[in-house]
């Protein structure tokens, strides 16, 4: 081969090598040569209550605003933002729609998925929003979190209404996991829920307090000892979802 083509050849062979980089970024949808898709900075954790197993239409995206079964799942589906990943686990570690699930794999599923993000994202921080038995199974998940062998610290905790009765001796966890740095305490006057729980790192939060406003004119009775449908009420309540929405937002690190 004589030394005048040997430099085209070159020139061509680069060429097809970058019109195939370039029609490869192209037949992805935003592909972009000078830039790659953001890591995560935080991973969101939602745990549903004891019978708040998402319906069909609500896993489907066709439910009505405030109508299903679980009001922790929408408020997961609707967090709407890139820096985000947000995941719904039943009380007992089954995915949306299968908490009847003949072996439940309980708070190991939910760890499982928090240490592979983890390990993707090592940068990432960590929140947990549990309501009612999905409290109960938050605390679980950061206190076994904080005794692993490589503990992973957890930047928010949101307890709704939290409730251990039927899972545990205690009515309520005696501790703040550690590795917590901060836990919002939503919780109601319900005999069979935590109640009052404070401390360095636990903002308490009393539904019934009126001077709080979270019931107008005692609906939803929040300051009832034996009103269920008011322990229902909040896991649904607009405004605890929209505080809870600007709490996690609050912890994402500014560009």
């Amino acid at each position: 081969m004589s030394r005048a083509v040997r430099p085209f050849l070159k020139t061509a062979t680069l060429s097809l090598a970058t019109c195939v980089v370039l029609l490869a970024a192209a037949a992805v949808p935003g592909g972009d040569l000078s830039t790659a898709p953001p890591a995560p900075q935080l991973l969101v954790v939602f745990i549903g209550g004891m019978d708040s197993d998402p319906t069909p239409e609500e896993i489907a995206g066709t439910a009505r605003a405030g109508a299903g079964n679980s009001g922790m799942f929408p408020l997961c589906q609707n967090m709407n933002d890139d820096r985000l990943v947000c995941e719904y686990f039943n009380w007992n570690g089954t995915r949306a729609g299968r908490i009847n699930s003949k072996e439940p794999p309980f708070a190991d599923a939910i760890i499982d998925r928090i240490t592979k993000h983890i390990r993707q994202y090592p940068r990432s921080q960590i929140a947990i929003v549990g309501n009612s038995w999905g409290g109960h199974t938050a605390w679980q998940v950061a206190d076994q979190l904080s005794r692993s062998d490589q503990p992973l610290a957890v930047k928010r905790v949101v307890f709704l209404d939290a409730s251990s009765t039927g899972r545990a001796l205690d009515r309520h966890p005696r501790r703040l996991p550690i590795n917590i740095s901060r836990a919002v305490h939503y919780y109601t006057h319900n005999v069979y829920c935590w109640g009052p729980w404070s401390g360095d790192r636990i903002h308490p939060i009393d539904l019934g307090d009126p001077d709080l406003g979270y019931c107008k004119n005692g609906t939803p009775n929040y300051a009832s000892n034996f009103d269920f449908q008011a322990h229902v009420a909040a896991e649904w309540d607009p405004r605890i979802h929209a505080e809870i929405k600007r709490d996690i937002l609050s912890l994402l690190r500014e560009p």
